[in-house]
């Protein structure tokens, strides 16, 4: 019985940390397009007021 929960508390373990590794990726993808976004907007304010 013992080693059934050991399996089953490994099991967990493995999938729990696949679906956080995926989140924490697709956290990475949004903040590389937000950070390419602020890079544009910041361009675009720059050409609209030179130093």
């Amino acid at each position: 019985m013992d080693w059934i929960v050991g399996i089953a508390l490994i099991v967990l373990v493995f999938f729990s940390s696949s679906i956080i590794e995926r989140h924490l990726k697709d956290i990475k993808k949004q903040n590389n397009e937000l950070i390419k976004l602020l890079k544009e907007k910041n361009s675009e304010k720059s050409e609209a007021f030179p130093l």
